[in-house]
């Protein structure tokens, strides 16, 4: 995109630009007319900014397999999700196992009264056994590999493709947690003869209805196609509003700033908003509302990730638009920056050098999807060019007098 830096003139103050023509009529009000075209497009570029971002958050955290083992694995960090996921377990145990028969059978027979209670009693210790349990690695990769094998085989089913042994006639598609449960009963001490009678369907969890896959596949179809499409028409109507916005390039380009803050907060609001919706509707147990707000927070992380991505790109475009003004400061660096060294070798460097820093910090996801990476490539590019541009035009104050009254508005 093109940036008109507006130079400083050699006493030090700053001119602006009167379009031309006359107050009614004629070609100036014309180009008065149009001239709320590019705000326009800023705000419609936020708007859609924000689809974009949901949109995008959809696809990858419903569709994106490590995505959804990452975001589960963090499951398991959080006390609500370990509680409830050890009673679950021991549930199931006592379900496909008969404990009480399990020690009726090593009890002295003048005992065998005791082994009901007896069974009973050791389900509170069993499910505090289990939280303990769920920091070994053993159950963690079980747990996993759980999510990552009815992830892919969801996956693979929303978009059409055929797997072998699955059929979405009249199942469903399930998180078998059967190997996590049998974990638990090694772990707990139970002999191998109990644990070879726990049935094979025992800890299925229902994700999705096979009665629901057609929605669900045109909703992936539409997906697919709108998480690129409505990110670049983000950029392009950002592109266009500070191309059309002749004479005021530089203001246009911090107001795309702002708009990209503006709609980083809004996602973050928006999420907030979500989360507490999801749970005051699916969650009726008050008891369970930490637990929901629990998965709510990491299944919603990315859509945050996403937000501070924006918001920081933001700061760094009204940072640059402020860099090419007649502001003190940025005078000032514009002129220390040309007693460097030749304007285009400092430029190139310290782009390379910015680029590199990014590289290793990553804010939010910048970096994870490559249209990201491409477009703020390609926005560092177009700012080393404007701000070379800039040097080699601009007539910054000699002296620090001449400085001090170049100060002004971005």
């Amino acid at each position: 995109m093109t940036v008109d830096p507006t130079p400083s003139a050699s006493d030090g103050s700053t001119t602006t630009a009167v379009p031309a023509g006359p107050a009614s009529g004629g070609p100036g009000e014309s180009t008065e007319s149009r001239s709320w075209v590019p705000t326009f497009l800023v705000i419609v570029a936020t708007l859609i900014a924000i689809l974009s971002a949901t949109t995008t958050w959809v696809k990858v955290q419903a569709l994106d397999t490590d995505q959804w083992v990452e975001s589960s694995a963090k499951l398991l960090e959080d006390e609500n999700v370990r509680d409830a996921l050890a009673v679950y377990l021991v549930d199931q145990l006592y379900t496909g196992t008969d404990v009480a028969a399990e020690f009726e059978s090593v009890l002295p027979d003048s005992l065998d009264g005791l082994a009901a209670p007896l069974a009973g009693a050791l389900r509170g210790p069993a499910i505090d056994g289990v939280e303990r349990v769920l920091d070994r690695p053993r159950l963690q990769q079980a747990w996993e590999e759980a999510n990552r094998v009815a992830h892919q085989t969801f996956v693979a089913i929303v978009r059409g493709e055929s797997i072998r042994n699955v059929s979405t006639d009249d199942g469903s598609i399930t998180l078998d947690l059967g190997a996590a449960i049998v974990t638990v009963g090694e772990d707990l001490g139970l002999p191998q003869s109990a644990l070879d009678k726990i049935p094979d369907d025992l800890g299925q969890v229902t994700i999705i209805q096979s009665a629901d896959l057609a929605d669900v596949q045109d909703a992936v179809s539409i997906l697919d196609t709108l998480s690129w499409f409505l990110f670049l028409v983000v950029v392009v109507l950002y592109a266009l509003a500070v191309y059309l916005a002749h004479g005021r390039r530089r203001e246009m380009l911090r107001n795309v700033g702002v708009g990209l803050v503006i709609g980083g907060v809004l996602v973050m609001l928006l999420r907030s908003i979500t989360v507490r919706w999801s749970i005051d509707t699916l969650v009726a147990d008050p008891t369970n509302r930490p637990l929901g707000q629990a998965v709510g927070n990491v299944f919603t992380e990315l859509l945050s990730d996403m937000a501070t991505t924006a918001m920081f790109m933001g700061l760094i475009i009204i940072a640059f638009a402020a860099l090419l003004g007649p502001h003190r400061w940025s005078v000032a660096t514009r002129r220390w920056v040309r007693s460097i060294g030749d304007p285009r070798l400092v430029v190139t460097l310290g782009s390379i050098g910015l680029l590199i820093v990014l590289l290793w910090w990553s804010p939010g996801t910048v970096f994870e999807r490559w249209i990201t990476a491409l477009t703020l490539f390609g926005m560092i590019v177009g700012a080393a060019f404007a701000f070379t541009y800039a040097l080699e035009t601009d007539e910054a104050p000699a002296t620090d007098e001449e400085l001090a009254a170049a100060d002004g508005p971005i």
